[in-house]
């Protein structure tokens, strides 16, 4: 017997009411809240208005005082009010807080900027080449095992080309170290309000990050030692994962259709995720269709292709998703599921961060 042990103590608290009457009860101390501080746009939902200086009259050749505070926010606003008519409020400020006042941007590293030519080295990665970046999209084959309707014969291998996917543990990595990282619940909590009508504490059910899975999750997680460092102290923290598919039809009087798949995580609250240009929603594979030329290849190697084809189709399409998901759920992720990878975070913290899969959205065919 192992005689090993690990002695987990609870420090959880119970915060004040706030002003709507509601307070949190926390199984472990969090080590930060991202509620604590939610600027006044994110509370309202919407653009601001951006103010309009007033024409003068006259012809005086003296500039007119600015009405920003300083020379770098007129410019910024001066290149969103001219151009292109798409730059909305929600995009000028992403611009500004997630990478002007990324601790990574240097503007001297743009002194020979040229869109042109950054455009033109990311379009050279799909010539056959193995992309630089570890979050980037790769091309490979899929193979389905497909029966030949002959009793004891082995299956056919069917190879469907055209998968366009992105390693799971290279996505969570971008996530966790992406400013949006800055809004992620770390620990999960209990919510409450005291009943209107009994006068006694009433639980709320508002997010995933205040649910009884997330809660026991995190619990699980804090109760396993590493076993690369036993001593370790760096915060545990759940990747609550969730995925999303559908089939997408790309016009509206032909057949061209798109089907991705979606990664998002739960540590961030809905009312963020479902801002267009919130950067939440990680795009972690494309599925893709079964070739035409099956049909030349299954009548050759199927003993009922004529009158079984409908059926042998819809089986092709469902193995061709578990073997995407195999494929997905590569030794990585499952060497991350079990035993948690390390990243430092956007606020400069290193957690050792544990991938867990909350829920799968899906439409018919992924069935």
């Amino acid at each position: 017997m192992d005689s090993t042990t690990c002695s987990i103590i609870h420090t959880g608290f119970q915060t004040a009411a706030n002003a709507f009457g509601i307070w949190r009860e926390y199984l472990y101390r969090p080590s930060y809240d991202p509620d604590a501080s939610v600027p006044t746009e994110d509370l309202r939902g919407a653009n601001r208005t951006t103010i309009e200086s007033d024409s003068k009259d006259g012809g005086s050749d003296e500039p007119e005082p600015s009405i920003h505070a300083n020379k770098t926010i007129e410019l910024i606003m001066e290149w969103a009010n001219t151009g292109t008519p798409t730059k909305s409020n929600a995009k000028i400020n992403r611009l500004v807080c997630d990478y002007v006042r990324h601790p990574d941007f240097k503007p001297e590293d743009l002194q020979n900027f040229d869109a042109g030519r950054e455009n033109r080295r990311i379009d050279a990665l799909d010539a056959g080449k193995e992309s630089p970046l570890p979050n980037s999209f790769q091309k490979a084959s899929v193979d389905i095992k497909v029966p030949t309707g002959v009793k004891n014969a082995p299956p056919h291998i069917f190879s469907v080309p055209g998968l366009y996917f992105r390693k799971l543990t290279a996505c969570i990595h971008v996530a966790f170290t992406s400013p949006i990282a800055s809004h992620f619940h770390y620990s999960p909590f209990k919510l409450f309000c005291e009943s209107p009508i009994t006068g006694k504490p009433e639980r709320i059910f508002s997010e995933m990050y205040d649910s009884d899975a997330f809660i026991d999750e995190h619990d699980k997680v804090q109760r396993s030692a590493p076993t690369d460092d036993p001593d370790c102290k760096r915060e545990k923290a759940v990747a609550a994962i969730m995925f999303w598919s559908d089939s997408t039809h790309l016009v509206n009087f032909r057949t061209a259709k798109l089907w991705p798949v979606y990664m998002l995580f739960r540590n961030l609250s809905k009312y963020i995720r479902g801002q267009l240009n919130s950067g939440a929603c990680q795009h972690v594979v494309y599925i893709p269709s079964l070739p035409d030329f099956i049909d030349d290849i299954m009548k050759d190697i199927h003993a009922s292709w004529k009158t079984q084809k409908k059926s042998i189709i819809t089986y092709c399409r469902r193995e061709l998703m578990h073997a995407i998901w195999k494929f997905l759920l590569d030794d990585d992720f499952m060497h991350a599921y079990k035993f948690e990878m390390v990243i430092k975070c956007a606020d400069g913290v290193e957690r050792r961060i544990y991938p867990r899969i909350f829920t799968y959205s899906t439409d018919y065919p992924e069935k």
